[in-house]
């Protein structure tokens, strides 16, 4: 993949350069490639950002506003705007956690453990009919040449799984929010 996306313009009438080619392996793993993009301009937007999605900032009690409210909203609204920061600082963590498991992917390895070998060997009771020549063939399995010496963490590997697809299910509800 390469992508070269130009400046803004001083002139909103003019158009930004874009260039975007995609390679077939690109879409191989597309999660993983569109990570490598996302993560960094995460990191950059949560490092830069200069405010926060309404839902997080709407706190009450701002002058701006025609309605009159309790005057306990104006005198606390710095104090929820900053809880509303964090808040979002929080959704933004979740969401750069997950695509860094995205683009490291070597999470998995913590989960298992022990020496795992394993090997493809020819069934001595299971046969099958081969579909195009019509003859009975031998089958093949995974065979497990050192049970019990290993074993995975499918409890932790599952956490693991669910807090990804959290960050990313937050990406996805907060994506028109993504702007600084």
């Amino acid at each position: 993949m390469k992508v070269k996306i130009g400046k803004f313009y001083k002139s909103y009438s003019a158009l930004r350069k874009i260039n975007v080619q995609i390679e077939s392996f690109d879409t191989w793993n597309l999660d993983h490639t569109l990570a490598l993009v996302i993560l960094p301009a995460l990191l950059q937007l949560k490092q830069e950002k200069h405010g926060v999605p309404s839902e997080f900032a709407d706190v009450g009690g701002e002058d701006y506003v025609e309605q009159a409210s309790f005057d306990f909203y104006s005198e606390t609204k710095d104090e929820a705007f900053e809880i509303g920061i964090k808040r979002w600082d929080v959704v933004l963590d979740k969401m750069i956690w997950s695509f860094q498991q995205l683009v490291f992917e070597d999470y998995t390895e913590k989960y298992f453990h022990g020496r795992r070998d394993f090997s493809f060997e020819k069934s001595s009771t299971s046969t099958y009919i081969n579909p195009i020549t019509g003859k009975t063939e031998p089958s093949y399995g995974l065979v497990d040449k050192n049970p019990g010496q290993h074993w995975v963490d499918y409890a932790g590997l599952k956490e693991h799984e669910r807090r990804i697809q959290e960050g990313l299910e937050l990406f996805g509800k907060y994506y028109r929010s993504l702007w600084d």
